[in-house]
C-alpha cells in the first residue's frame, strides 16, 4: 500500500521528474483524457470529467495526508492510490507518432498537449480520483500533518494528552493525524 513516504516521493518526483526520466507535469495543459474504468472517478461522471479537465494546466502538484492534489487552472484534482495505485508519467507516443500502448491495469490516463501522458495504474480499484472547486470538502477532515514543523513535540504531546483512546487506533485515525492510517 503506498503510505505517506511513497505519496510524497510521487510529489516530488511529479515536481521534479526524478521518478519518470526528467517529465514534469507542473505547467502542462490537459489535451484529453481517457477513462478507462468509470469508477475511478468519485465524484463526477466520466463525460464531465472529461468537459472540465480539458484545457486546463496543472500549476502544483502536492501532497494532503496521503491525497496527490493538483491544483489545475480553474478545479482541482483529487487522487488517492488506497491499496495498490501509482502513477506513471511518460511520453504517450513512439517517435514514429503511433500511441505507446497502455499497460493493463490503467484506469484513467490525462493527455497533455505536448504528448505527455500521466497514467493512474490501480490493479486492485480501489483508489480514487475526485475534481472539485474546493478540495477542502474532502481534506478538511484530516487532521495536522506529521511533517509539518508547526506540529512541534509539545503540541503533538498536547494532542495525545487530549484524547483517552489507545495509541495505535489513535495514530491510525486520519482525523487525528493525517498521512499515518487508513483512510479518512
Amino acid at each position: 500500500m503506498p503510505e505517506l513516504p511513497e505519496v510524497e516521493t510521487i510529489v516530488r518526483s511529479l515536481h521534479e521528474g526524478t521518478r519518470y526520466g526528467g517529465l514534469n507535469v507542473i505547467g502542462q495543459q490537459v489535451r484529453e483524457t481517457t477513462v478507462l474504468w468509470e469508477r475511478t472517478l468519485e465524484n463526477i461522471s466520466p463525460d464531465l470529467f472529461q468537459n472540465k479537465i480539458a484545457g486546463q494546466t496543472v500549476k502544483d502538484v502536492y501532497r494532503r495526508g496521503k491525497f496527490l492534489v493538483f491544483t489545475l487552472s480553474s478545479d482541482t484534482l483529487l487522487m488517492h492510490l488506497r491499496m495498490s495505485g501509482d502513477l506513471r508519467v511518460e511520453a504517450g507516443f513512439w517517435p514514429d507518432g503511433s500511441k505507446v500502448p497502455l499497460q493493463p491495469h490503467d484506469r484513467l490516463v490525462l493527455w497533455f498537449a505536448g504528448g505527455l501522458r500521466m497514467a493512474f495504474n490501480n490493479p486492485r480499484k480501489f483508489g480514487r480520483i475526485w475534481m472539485m472547486n474546493d478540495p477542502q470538502a474532502v481534506l478538511g477532515v484530516l487532521g495536522p500533518e506529521p511533517l509539518d514543523p508547526a506540529l512541534t513535540e509539545g503540541k503533538f504531546h498536547a494532542m495525545l494528552q487530549s484524547h483517552k483512546r489507545m495509541l495505535k487506533p489513535l495514530l491510525m485515525d486520519q482525523h487525528f493525524l493525517a498521512g499515518l492510517g487508513n483512510r479518512p
